[in-house]
């Protein structure tokens, strides 16, 4: 099920519980009781991982929490967070202007259940304090790999994953279980599905062995009828 389908820029989501340990994104008009969580491998974080992150980085500051899971929810890179500006914000939305040519994109900020994961009201709240002309989180690139790198080592998440892309690795594979290859490639906006394929190299292998287990069910179920 496609629960992050976005057909329009404009259309609405919302993010509900999953009634399990993970988390789930489920379109408006989606279907009850479906569901896709937060996926666990060794390149991004898993659900755990990434609320022992959060909840560091807010227990030491509001800013540094909220940094991170802007950077986490749009697929932000390092330049593109520390770059716009309060007017990047209206009517609960977030314009990204992609870096490197990607397109750009609008998204709609996040409300969710699970106050570490609820974006909207925090984010709106701190660009209202930030004056025109100054970016939203006016801190240098270095500064973020710092952050990132310090709340990771606080909460034992492993060097290898202790870095930016792995928030925007995390959201992109997220993006790809709810929505497939063309969604998550507009939700990090990306031009060409071949960059968006080298972010995902390992889901796709991933998902090549799962299409061909529920092959080989398909097939062994096709015999016993017969």
């Amino acid at each position: 099920m496609n629960f992050w389908a976005q057909p329009r820029l404009v259309e609405t989501l919302r993010l509900v519980p999953s009634g399990g340990s993970g988390n789930s994104i489920q379109n408006k008009n989606a279907r009850p009781g479906t569901r896709a969580d937060l996926p666990e491998d060794d390149k991004s974080l898993s659900r755990p991982q990434l609320l022992m992150l959060l909840a560091a980085a807010k227990a030491h500051r509001e800013r540094d929490w909220l940094l991170l899971l802007v950077c986490f929810w749009h697929g932000l890179r390092v330049s593109e967070l520390v770059a716009f500006e309060k007017d990047a914000i209206a009517n609960g939305y977030l314009a990204i202007h992609r870096a490197d040519g990607s397109d750009r994109a609008r998204h709609m900020l996040v409300e969710h259940p699970e106050p570490l994961l609820d974006e909207k009201d925090a984010l709106i709240e701190f660009a209202d304090q930030t004056n025109c002309g100054v970016p939203v989180f006016n801190v240098c690139r270095r500064r973020v790999d710092q952050l990132m790198k310090r709340y990771c080592t606080q909460v034992g998440i492993p060097s290898h994953l202790a870095h930016t892309q792995t928030l925007r690795r995390t959201v992109a594979r997220l993006s790809f279980v709810s929505g497939g290859v063309e969604h998550a490639r507009r939700w990090l906006g990306y031009k060409s599905r071949t960059s968006i394929y080298e972010c995902l190299k390992a889901t796709q292998e991933e998902a090549g062995e799962t299409l061909g287990r529920e092959s080989e069910k398909d097939a062994t179920a096709a015999l016993r009828v017969t």
